[in-house]
């Protein structure tokens, strides 16, 4: 049989390929490569995007339920003290008529959601992405130790002339571990790097891989984060403080007490 022949029986042989049944059909057909020095035949459709949407996300996020539960717990406890803080400080912003913290409120809001956000795509198989986002989780922290620290913060903030790369010393200066969290952010997931590069593929999880655990390190420091910096906005509305305690008019100071390193090393997973 020529080469000629054997290609035309393949073609005609696609048709009856049973793993392709109800995945490729007449309507969403898009190419067949021939790959003689492989042995294979792969088989492309127009819908990859509708199927992956439609048909895998689902079965990847019950995996990342099923595997992750604990962790999801945990951070969801934190994210919604955090919530709290941040929707009442909002409430109670308003009723002061104090214009800096009812945008800082929304702020806080906003990234809050994102990091939402980002768990949703970690649950649906993406251990790329939700780093991208989370990076802007830090700006937003970071916005909001600006407007406590200078006082024409708030003023450049509004008429549109604030920097908001300028603003991350600011998130260091109120928060230390910022720095590292938003430099690792920063070179490994939204500026290219090594990890760009690699296969990043979207699939169940069955185990508790590396790029699993750290993205889920970077959602429980973005939510840590969050916390913090909301304590301290806030910190005239709430009488309970766990990082922050007043030592003058306008002072205050970050401390992590005994108790709260021990309630952090269980919550990073640190030994």
């Amino acid at each position: 049989m020529n080469k000629k022949r054997k290609k035309r029986k393949i073609r005609n042989n696609l048709k009856n390929i049973s793993i392709l049944d109800g995945r490729i059909n007449e309507k969403n057909f898009l190419r067949a490569v021939i790959d003689n020095k492989s042995k294979q035949i792969r088989v492309y459709s127009n819908d990859m995007l509708i199927k992956r949407i439609h048909r895998d996300s689902g079965k990847i996020a019950k995996s990342f339920d099923k595997l992750c539960n604990e962790e999801l717990i945990e951070i969801s406890e934190l994210f919604s003290r955090s919530a709290y803080m941040v929707g009442d400080g909002l409430v109670r912003a308003v009723h002061d008529d104090n214009e800096i913290k009812i945008t800082s409120s929304k702020l806080l809001m906003n990234a809050l959601i994102t990091i939402q956000a980002s768990v949703e795509l970690l649950r649906k198989g993406y251990i790329l992405q939700p780093g991208m986002l989370l990076r802007s989780t830090v700006e937003a922290v970071s916005t909001v130790a600006y407007f406590l620290i200078e006082e024409d913060g708030y003023i450049k903030y509004k008429d549109g002339k604030l920097n908001v790369n300028k603003t991350i010393k600011y998130g260091k200066q109120v928060i230390p571990p910022l720095g590292y969290i938003q430099g690792f952010l920063s070179n490994k997931f939204v500026h290219i790097d090594n990890l760009h590069s690699e296969n990043n593929t979207v699939t169940e999880y069955n185990e508790m891989i590396e790029p699993l655990r750290i993205n889920l390190g970077l959602i429980k420091a973005s939510t840590w984060l969050v916390y913090v910096v909301s304590e301290l906005t806030f910190y005239d509305y709430f009488n309970e403080h766990i990082f922050w305690s007043k030592i003058a008019e306008n002072g205050y100071k970050f401390e992590i007490t005994p108790k709260e390193k021990i309630w952090m090393n269980n919550f990073f997973k640190i030994e």
